[in-house]
């Protein structure tokens, strides 16, 4: 691992050439201080398609791609139940990871990946991106400064439908970790889950109430979402 930099540009490898993988190499491809310099993905045609625009060494096994290359940081967009094998052989090889949300299938998982990186003193960042997006940028700047009073109440709701290339977690776990994160983020808060089941129906309700806010999510069925 080379930190910090010593020529100013991070040497970046990319693991999963799927659709989200496509996504990290074109905004890799516009940042001068990045250089894709490996991409790593079983399918032989993902890998072709990837080299097109990016002169990168290509791998089918990533671990060829972490023992091989000399990486500054690396993006992991794998099926969220591979997160934990492949973020634990980067971090062990001292090298610092991005990998998609969400963080892996289970806490207990994330937690590992967490202790791991602290172990070894490298970097380990989740992609929120929401977190970046400018209206949510003001909106914590306003929060903050507090020209918009006390929050009480948070709702959630999403009206695009599911990716079907979502195929090993659902809709709460890959999705709803955008709305939950942002809840977080914009009430500086910590949850304690309860569960609620209101007197006039059989639905179970969720109900989260943190140290400082109260914080009621929604939960939009996978039809919604």
């Amino acid at each position: 691992m080379r930190w910090p930099v010593p020529d100013g540009v991070v040497r970046v490898g990319v693991i999963g050439l799927g659709h989200m993988g496509r996504q990290h190499l074109r905004v890799y491809r516009d940042l001068d201080e990045v250089e894709v310099v490996a991409v790593a993905d079983p399918d032989p045609t993902a890998l072709a398609q990837a080299q097109r625009h990016h002169p990168a060494h290509a791998y089918r096994d990533y671990r060829q791609l972490l023992d091989a290359e000399a990486l500054d940081a690396v993006s992991i967009v794998v099926p969220t139940r591979e997160h934990r094998c492949v973020a634990i052989d980067a971090l062990e090889r001292g090298i610092h990871v991005l990998v998609e949300k969400p963080i892996a299938m289970t806490s207990d998982e994330a937690l590992e990946m967490i202790a791991r990186a602290k172990q070894v003193g490298v970097a380990l960042a989740v992609g929120h991106v929401e977190r970046f997006n400018p209206a949510v940028v003001a909106l914590e700047r306003e929060l903050r400064a507090g020209a918009l009073g006390r929050v009480f109440e948070i709702k959630a709701r999403r009206t695009g439908p599911f990716p079907e290339r979502i195929r090993d977690v659902g809709v709460v776990i890959d999705l709803a970790t955008h709305d939950l994160d942002l809840m977080l983020k914009l009430t500086s808060a910590r949850v304690e889950p309860s569960r609620a089941r209101p007197h006039a129906t059989s639905i179970p309700v969720t109900k989260t109430r943190c140290s400082q806010y109260y914080v009621s999510p929604t939960a939009p069925s996978a039809r919604s979402m």
